[in-house]
């Protein structure tokens, strides 16, 4: 019974893999479980310098992170923010929203809930779909 159940997990964790596709730095989480950083351009560039969260004016959960650019390139990305209760269980999330990593710098990024009865979140760092334009461009 053991080994059935052994090849079975081993099946499904290849088949696990061949629908990942062929990203060569699947998405990596920090050690609290807390920053999600996906695809291989911020997994490899992207550090998280910083995290902490306090509760602010009308019991709001604030998060604010210090993200660091190692890369002799700015480096745009899309940040994401899960807000979730007591238990664990995701109560909503933001929308992906557009951030610039300046070349060699560490930069802060804020946000906070809308929610009061948030207990904790999960923060996700991905690659950015479209490079933001300058102004004027």
């Amino acid at each position: 019974m053991r080994s059935a159940t052994a090849l079975l997990a081993a099946v499904m964790a290849a088949g696990l893999v061949v629908l990942a596709g062929c990203e060569a730095n699947p998405k990596q989480v920090d050690q609290e479980g807390r920053v999600l950083l996906e695809g291989y351009t911020v997994s490899r560039y992207v550090r998280v310098v910083r995290q902490a969260s306090d509760r602010i004016e009308g019991g709001l959960l604030r998060v604010r992170t210090d993200l660091k650019n190692t890369h002799k390139e700015n480096i745009f990305v899309d940040i994401q923010v899960v807000w979730k209760d007591a238990e664990g269980f995701e109560m909503y999330a933001t929308n992906w929203a557009p951030f610039m990593l300046p070349a060699r710098y560490v930069t802060t990024h804020e946000i906070a809930s809308i929610n009061a009865d948030v207990a904790d979140y999960e923060y996700r760092i991905r690659q950015a779909a479209k490079e933001l334009k300058k102004p004027g461009a």
